[in-house]
C-alpha cells in the first residue's frame, strides 16, 4: 500500500519532538518497518519539499529502498492543471496532491490541513470509476496503514 504526505505535514511525521508526531508516528513506522510506500512527484510537490531540506534526505533514503516512489512530472503536472482549472476558489491550494494520487492511482494522504479535507475527500476531482480518497489525519487511521498490497499499489511511472 501507497500514500502521498502532504508538504505541510512532513514534521508531524518524521520529526519526533514535533507536538503532533504522535498522531502521526504511526506513518513514519509504516514506511520504515512496515511495506508503506511513499508517493510524491510534480513540480509544486518537489519545491515543497526543497523548502523543507531537512526531509529530502528522508526521501532518498526510502527512495533507495525502493520505499518511495517519485511520479512522472510532466504527468502530476498536466493533472494539477487540471484540477485548478475544475476547483475556481483560493480555499484549495493542494491540487497537486491530488494531481499526485490520480497519475499514481494512490488513493490514500497524509496531512493535518483540515482546509484542504473536503477538496480531497470530493470524488469529482478524481474521475469517473476511481475509487473514493481516504486521509490518514491522526492516529486513529492507522488501518489505513496496511501492509497488504491491493489496488493501491502504483506502478513506478517515472
Amino acid at each position: 500500500m501507497c500514500l502521498v504526505i502532504d508538504c505541510c505535514t512532513l514534521a508531524s511525521v518524521f520529526d519526533e519532538s514535533n507536538t503532533q508526531h504522535k498522531e502521526f508516528a504511526p506513518v513514519r513506522h509504516w514506511l520504515f518497518k512496515g511495506k508503506g510506500k511513499l508517493i510524491y512527484g510534480g513540480t509544486h510537490y518537489v519545491e515543497e519539499l526543497e523548502r523543507a531540506p531537512r526531509y529530502l534526505g528522508i526521501f532518498v533514503e526510502l527512495g533507495r529502498s525502493k520505499k518511495a516512489i517519485k511520479i512522472n512530472t510532466s504527468v502530476v503536472d498536466g493533472l494539477e492543471s487540471e484540477i485548478k482549472n475544475q476547483v475556481k476558489t483560493k480555499k484549495f491550494n493542494d491540487p497537486h496532491l491530488i494531481a499526485i494520487m490520480r497519475a499514481s492511482g494512490c488513493r490514500t494522504v497524509c496531512t493535518a490541513d483540515e482546509k484542504a479535507m473536503p477538496f480531497l475527500k470530493s470524488q469529482a476531482l478524481y474521475g469517473v470509476g476511481s475509487k473514493r480518497a481516504k486521509i490518514y489525519s491522526r492516529e486513529k487511521n492507522k488501518k489505513l496503514l496496511r501492509d497488504t498490497c491491493d489496488d493501491e499499489c502504483p506502478v513506478d511511472r517515472s
